[in-house]
This record gives C-alpha cells, sequence and structure tokens, in this order.
C-alpha cells in the first residue's frame, strides 16, 4: 500500500494545489493526432505545466528526456473504438473494449498509475466488460503498488440522461475498487451529487477550452481534486488555454517547479 500512497503523491499535488492531468492516449483510436506527430517534441513544452501526462505504451517508451520535476506518466491500459465518430474514415459500427496491458505492465513500463475507461449507455455486455476490467486491474493494481484512475465515458447512443449516467459511472468506478475518477461536466446537480459520495481523488472533465475554468470553479468548491484534459487541448489556443488554467491549479508554489518524484 505505501508504493500506491507514493505514486498518487505523484500525480496529486499537496493543496493548495490541485492536478492538472493530459490525455495524449487517443492516438490508440485515432492514429496521430495533431500536435503530437513527433510525441517525445511534442509533449515536451508541456511537461513542466502538468501534474500527469497519459500515454499509451508505445508513447510511454519515447519520452527519455523527462525529469523528476516533470509530470508523472501514466499509461492507458485499454482500446477502444468508441472514440471515433462518424468523421472517421472508419466509422465504429459495433463498440469494442480490449485490455492492452496488464498490472505488471504497466509497472515494468515505469508508469505512476494505470488508467482505464468505464464506457456507459452501450449494449450491457460492454460495461460488463468495463466493470470486470476495472475490478481486475484494481486488484493486482493495489498488489503491485500501482493506482488505478477510472474515466468515466458517458457516451453511448443508450444514454438519456447524462448527468445521471455520469453518477452511475462515478459510482460503478468506485465499487470496482478505483483509486481515482475522471468525470465529465455532467450539470451542477450531478456535480454535487458526485461530490458527496465519492470517496477518492476526483478529477473533472470540462465540455470544452472556452467552459473549463466556469466548471472547474464548480468542481472545486465541491471538493475535486483537479482537472483532466484530452487531445483537444493540443492545438495552439488549447496549450495557451491550458498554461492559463495551471497556473490557477497551481497557486501556491509555482507551476513547474515542485518536484513530482
Amino acid at each position: 500500500m505505501q508504493g500506491l500512497e507514493y505514486r498518487l503523491r505523484e500525480i496529486f499535488p499537496a493543496p493548495p494545489r490541485h492536478a492538472l492531468l493530459l490525455d495524449a492516449s487517443a492516438g490508440l483510436s485515432l492514429g496521430a493526432l495533431p500536435g503530437l506527430e513527433d510525441f517525445g517534441a511534442g509533449v515536451a513544452p508541456l511537461l513542466p505545466w502538468l501534474d500527469g501526462l497519459v500515454c499509451s505504451p508505445g508513447q510511454l517508451r519515447r519520452l527519455k528526456t523527462r525529469t523528476r520535476s516533470d509530470a508523472a506518466l501514466l499509461v492507458r491500459m485499454d482500446w477502444t473504438n468508441t472514440l471515433r465518430d462518424e468523421s472517421f474514415p472508419l466509422p465504429t459500427e459495433t463498440p469494442n473494449h480490449l485490455a492492452i496491458l496488464q498490472a505488471s505492465d504497466a509497472l515494468e513500463l515505469g508508469a505512476a498509475a494505470m488508467v482505464a475507461s468505464f464506457l456507459l449507455g452501450y449494449e450491457e455486455s460492454v460495461e460488463a466488460g468495463c466493470l470486470k476490467m476495472a475490478v481486475q486491474l484494481a486488484l493486482t493494481g493495489k498488489a503491485n503498488g500501482l493506482p488505478l484512475v477510472v474515466e468515466v465515458r458517458p457516451t453511448g447512443p443508450r444514454v438519456v440522461l447524462p448527468g445521471k449516467a455520469v453518477e452511475l459511472g462515478a459510482s460503478y468506478a468506485l465499487e470496482s475498487g478505483a483509486d481515482a475518477v475522471v468525470v465529465p461536466y455532467p450539470g451542477e446537480a450531478s456535480l454535487r451529487s458526485i461530490g458527496a459520495f465519492c470517496s477518492v481523488p476526483w478529477l473533472l472533465k470540462p465540455t470544452s477550452i472556452a467552459a473549463a475554468a466556469a466548471e472547474w470553479e464548480q468542481a472545486a468548491g465541491l471538493g475535486a481534486a483537479g482537472v483532466w484534459l484530452d487531445h483537444t487541448w493540443l492545438g495552439a489556443s488549447g496549450r495557451e488555454s491550458l498554461q492559463q488554467l495551471a497556473g490557477g491549479l497551481h497557486a501556491g508554489p509555482a507551476a513547474g517547479q515542485e518536484s513530482h518524484g
């Protein structure tokens, strides 16, 4: 358990700072992302501003110049084609969600934590598979001192009440043994509910770059541990907003100056 707690401290800074994590692993499903054609060069300027960077296994191996004061590295443990929309050259017909690593693999890669998605709004078999995967990763992660971060993704066509779906996903993540939970902004009422029952660190994923500051203000007042950004923040305007957001989240010690190691 000591190793697990130590790694969580790598990702979640001590108050009054809040965590800022960026998920750059979407290329697993979408191919090369704009701004990350050269992954190492693309993320290097962002590392001092981040507390955690989520990578695919291949991406993580390419970050050889990271220092101890830079972001902790998390590894994506699963693959899904549900990230693909109708604009993708091969649109999704049947949703798939697969494990690509085991906890021992993540440990060998030197990851500070594992990341897996919990998909909602799809066939029952998909949701059941997500729950089974999360439970297995949580159990083996704890045995290896490696935290599990579960990202709630209520993106399926069966979702009728998005806010309630996010609440349900967060509760499933807790029941599965997750050490931290990521929730997309579900509206103020559902956010209050999640803040009341979530017993592990939880991160807010904003709906857009423009809405991030206002949505984070709500989440911060309800006990959120930080913000989770996706690959849409890798463009020029997103990077500028990311630095501004980091300045607010890292009030106290100067951004990028406190060691994560």
